[in-house]
């Protein structure tokens, strides 16, 4: 067990391992690998208008190339193409001060990943290159993820069919949210060898996947059936780790199916529905990043 821990530390310590990029005339990278989707939709799609969403299909499309006069442009039009059938490459022209931006190119990727949880964790990696000048840049932004669209469709079309059975439609609140939890640990299992991170290789793959799936695909549950939901991404003794949160009645908790799953050797429900001051005793992450638990926050009063 410990050294299959220390295993999935290392192998996992590389899919998060962060490269700054050197400002050089003809380029500067920054590379982040992650652990995670949906079939995501353009946003011109709940206007309900056919040529609307043509139209911004069209524009936001793989390959095309954008003009931003703001670094905030930039985050929009990067997660657009994104959004629109997982994008895979956007080129964009900036008209405006460049001092500083490698450090903000950064803060674009973070940004971009702070719009959708499910996003962030389906990308597998982002890399970028620009050449500048003190008023003006060009950059060059390639993505890579885990599923295809069609993989990420295949996912919510088995959470619907699964949340939309007896077993789970017929309950409500927690009784729901447990059989939802149940439902994830019996359908997946983790797989040793590291190698997959989504909730599509868990469910119909044959080696199972790792954390990134189990928490991918319990959100999807959460988010299909109506519940506010976020993924964390931390560390569980001492390890790289993904786990849930889910809001009910008012009040956040925190899901962790990986380490409640039997298969992988813990403790049923030891991590079902718990507050910070459970989940801290061998959970870490950066607090002022997610919500606060009821728990927690009465007692720092």
């Amino acid at each position: 067990m410990g050294r299959m821990i220390q295993k999935m530390a290392n192998d996992e310590a590389k899919s998060f391992k962060l490269w700054r990029g050197t400002k050089a005339l003809a380029a500067a990278a920054l590379a982040l690998s992650l652990f995670t989707s949906a079939a995501f939709t353009n946003p011109a799609a709940a206007s309900g208008s056919l040529q609307q969403t043509t139209n911004a299909a069209s524009l936001y499309a793989s390959g095309t190339t954008h003009s931003a006069t703001s670094y905030e442009e930039i985050t929009d039009i990067v997660f657009n193409v994104m959004s629109n059938n997982y994008g895979e490459h956007v080129t964009i022209r900036y008209r405006g001060d460049t001092a500083g931006i490698d450090k903000k190119l950064q803060q674009v990727f973070k940004d971009v990943g702070a719009k959708d949880d499910y996003m962030r964790f389906v990308l597998k990696k982002m890399t970028w290159n620009w050449t500048s000048t003190a008023f003006e840049a060009t950059i060059d932004f390639r993505m890579t993820y885990w599923e295809t669209p069609e993989q990420s469709e295949a996912v919510r079309e088995e959470v619907q069919k699964a949340v939309a059975d007896k077993s789970i439609a017929s309950k409500r609140n927690r009784e729901q949210l447990l059989a939802m939890y149940e439902w994830v640990m019996g359908r997946l299992r983790y797989d040793r060898t590291l190698a997959n991170h989504s909730a599509y290789a868990g469910l119909f793959g044959t080696e199972g996947t790792v954390c990134q799936g189990y928490a991918l695909l319990l959100h999807r549950m959460l988010e299909e059936t109506g519940y506010e939901s976020r993924l964390v991404y931390g560390k569980a003794k001492g390890d790289l780790h993904i786990w849930n949160m889910v809001k009910l009645n008012g009040t956040w908790h925190h899901l962790d199916a990986t380490l409640d799953d039997p298969a992988y050797g813990r403790s049923k429900l030891a991590y079902f529905m718990k507050p910070e001051s459970v989940m801290l005793k061998d959970h870490t992450w950066d607090l002022a990043a997610y919500p606060r638990t009821e728990a927690t926050t009465k007692s720092s009063k």
